[in-house]
């Protein structure tokens, strides 16, 4: 009788997980957005609970949209706790995976005691605030999860596609586009969109929305600047066609981001467009982690032959076959 063997997980599978988690990750943003767009802030006046007694909102349609956003919170740590084990008990057995994914669990559980003193605190901005700028956090270590989960990355693997000078002109970008997203969810929080239930009025940042928006659309600008002279550079130097479009795609989100922001500005932050532009903002910064990424080539992962899809003849001698 063979031994039997400790329980594992395919890298297939785990690859699986990590990319449910990212579509999750992504879905709370919207869901999240909407809670805030339909003014369902406090639909759910405790927590965890939804109300003291109940946990289950009334058929109310403020609490129904905030306990639905807490549901897909659930099914999202879930996801996370799921892709995280498939990381510990994965074959071949990666580090850097159980840490990405370690990290998603972390910052999903202190996420959900944000969003608890959140509810106590009758939405203060400030917490509301960095409740998303954690949020985009975690979608960028999502990013990195699900790219390292198919491709080598033992020491010595990695292989530089880009200059050193345009590879720090994306650190830049990084670096300013996480600018922008602070600044523009300051705005927000000084914003008339406070997310509270009627009848409920929650404290707005005390700095003029349009001081916000102006600044905000100042870095977006520079953003967008940075990230035309990244593609130009791209497309001047000798680098593999699938950077040069990382960079194109990169930039074109960007612009239809901007498009949006502006629109949504100007025509007094009609709800359907503000959730627009936060479903934009997630793409941007998957667009954004990616095109990095590229940056670095990293073989497929060499998968061990499991016995069982060796072939038959594999235990047979060569000079007897």
């Amino acid at each position: 009788m063979s031994p039997r063997r400790p329980f594992s997980v395919s890298a297939s599978l785990s690859h699986r997980l990590n990319v449910l988690a990212l579509v999750l990750v992504t879905l709370i943003v919207v869901t999240g957005g909407a809670v805030r767009l339909t003014g369902s802030g406090l639909g759910c006046s405790d927590w965890p609970e939804c109300s003291t007694g109940h946990l289950t909102p009334a058929l109310q349609f403020h609490g129904l949209v905030e306990f639905g956003n807490r549901l897909v919170t659930v099914v999202l740590t879930l996801a996370v706790a799921a892709a995280f084990l498939a990381a510990v008990f994965r074959r071949p057995r990666r580090r850097d995976l159980v840490y990405l994914s370690g990290g998603l669990v972390v910052g999903i559980l202190a996420q959900a005691v944000l969003g608890g003193i959140v509810v106590y605190t009758k939405l203060n901005p400030y917490l509301v605030m960095v409740h998303f700028v954690a949020t985009m956090a975690l979608l960028a270590d999502a990013v990195v999860l699900v790219h390292r989960s198919t491709r080598d990355y033992r020491p010595g693997s990695a292989r530089l596609l880009v200059p050193r000078p345009l590879l720090r002109l994306h650190y830049g970008m990084l670096v300013l586009l996480a600018a922008v997203i602070a600044a523009g969810a300051a705005a927000t929080g000084a914003g008339p969109l406070a997310g509270s239930t009627s009848g409920q009025v929650a404290k707005r940042i005390p700095i003029s929305l349009r001081d916000l928006a102006e600044l905000h659309a100042s870095l977006v600008m520079l953003l967008v600047g940075l990230t035309i002279g990244l593609v130009v550079g791209l497309h001047m130097v000798d680098v593999p066609e699938r950077v040069r479009r990382a960079g194109r795609i990169l930039l074109a989100v960007m612009v239809a981001q901007a498009a949006v922001g502006y629109t949504q500005y100007f025509t007094h932050l009609p709800a359907l467009l503000v959730e627009v532009h936060l479903l934009g903002a997630s793409i941007l910064v998957i667009g954004a982690v990616q095109c990095f990424l590229a940056c670095t080539f990293h073989g497929p992962e060499a998968v061990p032959v499991t016995e069982e899809k060796l072939p038959a003849e594999a235990g047979v001698p060569i000079g007897a076959r």
